[in-house]
């Protein structure tokens, strides 16, 4: 019998709907049905094993509900998101002390996700450091997919030789453990290799192993995510006289030169959070009011968990954080706060409890919760990875899209500003690269715009002032780069009583030279 057959059966005679058995069996049928492509079903055993191990407190099986949900989330495209709870999960195994394996396997899916995002170099720096720090046995499954994590970074990479040889390795030890999934994609990578170095015959026999494991799973899902590279290896096995529905059906959902349509989660217990700007927050499509929240306390009290997302925090210092000027007395208006805010966030007679106690540390459940921050951390990280010049663009313009205002502008406690100076840095260096983006693809007006948004926020930057001279210049603008620079001598004059740098001058007067020429 299969595992998915055994989560089923176990799931079927486990003695009551809310148990440790169940709580393990929906987390074990996450896995095929995500092979299967059965995302919503994959879904909701993710949600409801997770949501078993928090209402029993079944803290040893907390990290691996979270990777379950995280995995779940990569396939719909929310990779903050998942990101999230693959990060909590971590955190989780580490903070539970639970044995380093599951520590190991948690980080190994992370690196995965992160590889997923183009995000190469983190999972690699991720995948490595877990398994330098790893004590237990390096044939273990879980050692297994954290050394795939490399492998894949490797091809990635184009790193063929390098890839190649740690495949090699991978399916030794595969062969010798009987890692039937992985090793399949073991055998996967090498075909693809071997395939691309004309070494057509290895490549087929290696792309025939990788079908003979993976076929009777019917975990195309695992080929569909490889993309581009499925296709070498699945058009070679056609053009080898193999076929079937396996190798049909990966090739149908291949996604061609059009994007293929977004997966959407209809799940109506997710909160959305906006902190950019004004604090928003809404629960499914619906903006939770002030009459919901009851006090503002309430909401204030979500902002700081918010803030502090990453971290288990006493009662006292969120009391301290949100009550500054009540030092000193009783907790109760704490505890009040929290019952409003955990009343404001429910959104049905059955939803999960979205701030967490344990040992009388407080969190919230990150992985319910879409942030903006998360999404504009996320998409500025992938510009920074991104090897393609209109790919880079793409996550910066994404990322400044999201920014709609400063960290929280409608707050004032101390705690905010931190993440607000952070933030700010963070947007004001996407329009910088963004605008000499432009710049030297010749959009001089596309990156004036740039820079004057980022003038707006600060307008004391002299080298974003630089950048706009010389974007003027390069327009041919030579009233435009007169009167930008004359602008940038009356705001330091009023602001600093100071004069522009050397730098600047020499700059404007050697730009204002060349329309003499």
């Amino acid at each position: 019998m299969s595992a998915a057959k055994h989560a089923q059966e176990a799931l079927r005679l486990a003695p009551e709907e809310l148990s440790p058995i169940a709580a393990q069996a929906c987390i074990l049928l996450v896995t095929p049905h995500l092979y299967w492509r059965e995302f919503e079903t994959a879904l909701r055993y993710a949600e409801r094993g997770l949501e078993i191990a928090q209402t029993l407190h079944l803290n040893e099986l907390l990290p691996a509900a979270y990777t379950a949900l995280g995995n779940v989330l990569t396939r719909f495209g929310e990779t903050a998101r998942a990101e999230a709870a693959l990060r909590q999960s971590v955190d989780l195994a580490q903070q539970l002390g639970i044995a380093s394996y599951e520590q190991l396997m948690a980080t190994g899916y992370l690196a995965y996700n992160l590889y997923g995002q183009g995000r190469v170099d983190e999972a690699w720096q991720l995948a490595e450091g877990a398994l330098w720090a790893y004590t237990g046995n390096p044939d273990t499954y879980e050692a297994f997919v954290c050394r795939s994590v490399l492998a894949d970074v490797a091809l990635e990479n184009n790193e063929l030789n390098r890839a190649e040889n740690l495949f090699s390795d991978l399916a030794e030890t595969g062969e010798r453990r009987q890692f039937r999934v992985p090793l399949a994609m073991v055998y996967f990578g090498l075909a693809y290799i071997h395939l691309v170095t004309d070494r057509k015959e290895t490549g087929i026999k290696h792309a025939c192993k990788a079908l003979e494991l993976i076929e009777p799973t019917k975990a195309f899902q695992l080929f569909i995510d490889q993309g581009e590279r499925s296709r070498v290896v699945c058009n070679a096995l056609v053009e080898a006289g193999y076929k079937g529905p396996f190798l049909n059906r990966v090739l149908e959902n291949l996604p061609g030169k059009k994007k293929p349509a977004a997966i959407t989660i209809a799940n109506q217990s997710v909160i959305h959070i906006k902190t950019l700007g004004t604090f928003q927050v809404f629960a499914g499509n619906e903006e939770i009011s002030q009459e919901r929240w009851v006090s503002t306390k309430a909401r204030d009290m979500l902002a700081y968990f918010i803030t502090f997302r990453g971290e288990r925090i006493p009662a006292d210092k969120v009391f301290d954080g949100i009550w500054a000027e009540k030092g000193g007395r009783g907790l109760t208006a704490f505890h009040t706060a929290l019952s409003r805010l955990r009343s404001a966030l429910k959104t049905g007679e059955n939803s999960p409890r979205l701030i967490l106690v344990e040992a009388g540390d407080y969190r919230i459940d990150a992985a319910r919760f879409t942030i903006d921050v998360d999404e504009f951390d996320s998409a500025l990280a992938k510009a920074r990875a991104s090897t393609d010049d209109e790919s880079t663009a793409r996550f910066y313009e994404q990322a400044i899209n999201l920014y709609k205002g400063e960290y929280l502008q409608n707050f004032y406690y101390d705690w905010i500003f931190p993440e607000r100076r952070r933030l700010t840095q963070a947007y004001l260096g996407s329009l910088r690269a963004l605008a000499e983006h432009h710049y030297t693809h010749r959009r001089y007006t596309h990156s004036i715009e740039l820079l004057e948004r980022a003038l707006r926020v600060d307008n004391l930057q002299e080298d974003l002032q630089c950048q706009v001279l010389r974007a003027y210049a390069a327009l041919g603008d030579r009233a435009g780069l007169i009167n930008q620079y004359q602008e940038i001598k009356r705001l330091l004059a009023k602001e600093l009583d100071m004069e522009p740098l050397p730098e600047t001058e020499k700059l404007y007067k050697r730009l204002l030279e060349n329309f003499k020429n």
